[in-house]
């Protein structure tokens, strides 16, 4: 055999191996990138990039078959790996023959060993291509749907053998608590489940439940097998949250716990519509009332409160009439008719009254619902006095009189207790009862210098220095700076005291006690505060002792000259107009750059924003139920991958998130075309 004859069949050996290496690169990018697809659940127009990827493969490796068609490339290569030929091979690939070169060329028995070496370069890629498929055909399941369901698998080796994705259809079953009197209801892939708080869900689903890992508000949930599927059973959680289900081929499925609150029974109590005083508390009482419920009532019932004394000795007594037991009914009238004369109201006693109603929720209830409260006084004797006067304002001295004996008493108990007390704790509770005798001395000021029509004072919610002790001189001061004239020339009356320091004078002692009173309880001193704080009590019952004032006649309406008023001001400044700025809500504005966002998101991945959608719905749902609701919408557009309506839910959405839109005024609709 010559040596070209050699030669040529090596060329032939080189283009059968190397149509095998792009056939072999080629199966192993397919097969790998169907892998990808079985772990990523990719849909089903990703196999267009697999083909698309394994021809591209097998054209890039099979191009270097252009090389071979030349003998003298294929003489050179052999000449290189075999320096003795001293190039008779390349000389007998141009088709020179000569005895002696073809000699030359056959002293090396060089076309064993080449083949031998292309034979061999076989090697790793089929090696490469038998571990991708290995791994392919070991994977469990493989994806070809967007999301929908449509599942193939190869497991145990069999091609044939077609099993279900673990998340490819998923069931809830929605339980109602008892108290609901409500059946079961159950969805097919829901993107959230709305239900009462305490209503027991159960999400089940076809395939094996070891391959599935369920999470509720980021606390894991036991997946159960259930026939020849798996289940997952929760309770509706009182909060908004996320149900995640994940399957160990890297798919997760989201659902929403939207849960709806029982709302407390609503009660309208019709008859009496108005608080009564009546001379006798004789005779019957008629009692009305509207209930109602949003899922049933349970029982209703009308409650009494007498109240009975004067000052401060008061007794109470707490009755219920006319229980009635709704059995669920979502509304009703509760009716009675009460007698007067069984309750024995004296003179001066109220009788306080209101319907209150109670639904069956035993799971974070009963809820309550009470009507507005009505009264009924019986009128006192001395309350009919022949002088018709107009009221005069109920006096300050008598809520004085009750705080600082409160005060009093709060001392002495602390005074009791000062043996067992830390001095920490003694402080503390001391200057607590500091700050309540400021607060006081505080409203006595302000009635002495309001009697002279100064301002109050300010010793509470300003940046003035509280004042200490007054003296008499310091109060005609006051009263000197609001008359505008000198002291001497208003008190022109006989005696050492003026008019003012008269009206003023026990409330003056008093101010100045409660002075002495709190610099011995802010230091902790409780027992040298008691004797100041008497003082200033003693001194507040007599100035309510000797003060009455009544009011014969309404006083003169202030007439103002408004001819005169008008352009007396002096401000001669123009102010500009300021155009309204809207005031954007950090909350809106962090879900307007979420919603934004998913809106990108959209071309890429449909799943994943439809995913972004229900996390911000669960972040929607406690206050703003429109956006959450636009929002589910939205979610399951995508899941359905309905390009025609995903525009008009997108607007819906924006518009909510931009708040309702305003009217204005001023500005006629559109009727219509003429």
């Amino acid at each position: 055999m010559t040596a070209f004859a050699h030669l040529r069949s090596l060329q032939r050996s080189m283009v059968m191996v190397l149509a095998v290496r792009a056939l072999l690169h080629a199966v192993t990018i397919a097969v790998g990138l169907l892998a990808i697809m079985r772990v990523s659940a990719l849909p089903r127009w990703t196999l267009v990039v697999v083909v698309f990827a394994g021809v591209c493969a097998l054209v890039l490796v099979a191009s270097r078959l252009l090389a071979l068609r030349s003998l003298s490339r294929i003489a050179l290569w052999v000449e290189e790996r075999n320096p003795a030929l001293r190039y008779a091979l390349v000389t007998v690939a141009d088709g020179i023959q000569s005895p002696m070169l073809d000699a030359q060329a056959l002293g090396t028995p060089w076309w064993t060993h080449e083949r031998d070496a292309v034979l061999r370069s076989l090697s790793a890629p089929a090696i490469v291509a038998a571990i991708t498929v290995s791994i392919a055909l070991w994977l469990p399941t493989y994806s070809l749907s967007g999301g929908s369901g449509v599942t193939a698998s190869v497991a145990g080796g069999r091609a044939s053998e077609r099993v279900r994705d673990v998340l490819a259809t998923v069931h809830v079953v929605v339980s109602p608590p008892l108290y609901a009197g409500r059946g079961p209801t159950s969805a097919d892939d829901p993107a959230s489940v709305e239900a009462l708080v305490g209503s027991a869900i159960t999400v089940s689903g076809r395939g094996d439940a070891s391959r599935v890992t369920a999470t509720a508000d980021s606390a894991t949930r036991s997946v159960a097998p259930r026939g020849d599927g798996w289940s997952v059973a929760l309770t509706m959680p009182a909060h908004p949250a996320i149900m995640r289900l994940h399957s160990d081929a890297g798919r997760d499925r989201l659902i929403v716990l939207a849960p709806i609150a029982d709302a407390t029974p609503v009660v309208t109590l019709l008859v009496p519509a108005r608080d009564t005083i009546v001379v006798r508390a004789v005779g019957a009482y008629a009692l009305r009332a509207q209930l109602r419920d949003d899922i049933g009532l349970r029982d209703a019932a009308f409650e009494l409160v007498v109240s009975s004394g004067t000052g401060e000795n008061f007794t109470f007594r707490t009755t219920t009439i006319a229980r009635t037991v709704l059995a669920g009914r979502t509304d009703g009238v509760l009716e009675a008719r009460l007698s007067l004369d069984s309750l024995a109201l004296k003179p001066g006693d109220i009788l306080q009254l209101r319907a209150v109603a109670r639904d069956a929720n035993n799971v974070t209830g009963p809820g309550m619902g009470s009507s507005e409260t009505r009264s009924l006084r019986v009128a006192r004797a001395d309350e009919y006095d022949s002088v018709s006067v107009d009221a005069a304002p109920p006096p300050e001295a008598e809520g004085q009189v009750l705080s600082q004996r409160m005060l009093i008493e709060l001392a002495e108990a602390l005074v009791k207790q000062r043996r067992t007390l830390a001095r920490s704790a003694l402080i503390r509770e001391s200057q607590r009862i500091a700050d309540e005798q400021r607060k006081l001395r505080k409203r006595v000021g302000d009635v002495v210098f309001q009697r002279l029509g100064a301002d109050p004072l300010s010793e509470e919610g300003s940046d003035a220095p509280a004042p200490g002790k007054l003296t008499p001189e310091e109060v005609l001061k006051r009263a000197d700076g609001v008359t505008g004239a000198g002291a001497g020339s208003v008190m022109d009356v006989e005696g050492d005291e003026t008019p003012i320091l008269a009206i003023n004078k026990p409330l003056l002692e008093a101010f100045n006690a409660m002075w002495d009173a709190g610099r011995a309880l802010e230091v902790g001193e409780p027992t040298k505060a008691l004797p100041p704080m008497r003082i200033a009590l003693a001194a507040i019952q007599r100035a309510r002792q000797a003060e009455r004032i009544y009011l014969r006649g309404r006083p003169s309406a202030v007439i103002v000259d408004v001819a005169k008023a008008r352009l007396s001001g002096r401000d001669k400044g123009v102010a500009s107009i300021r155009e309204r700025r809207d005031v954007v809500d950090p909350i809106i504005r962090r879900r307007s750059a979420t919603f934004e966002r998913v809106t990108a998101l959209i071309a890429r991945s449909p799943d994943a924003a439809a995913d972004s959608l229900l996390m911000m719905r669960v972040d929607a749902l406690g206050d703003s139920p429109q956006l959450a609701s636009a929002l589910d919408e939205a979610a399951k557009v995508l899941r359905q991958h309905d390009s025609a309506a995903i525009t008009l839910v997108w607007a819906r959405v924006r518009r909510t998130l931009g708040g309702a839109p305003e009217s204005r005024a001023g500005v006629a609709p559109w009727l219509g075309a003429p």
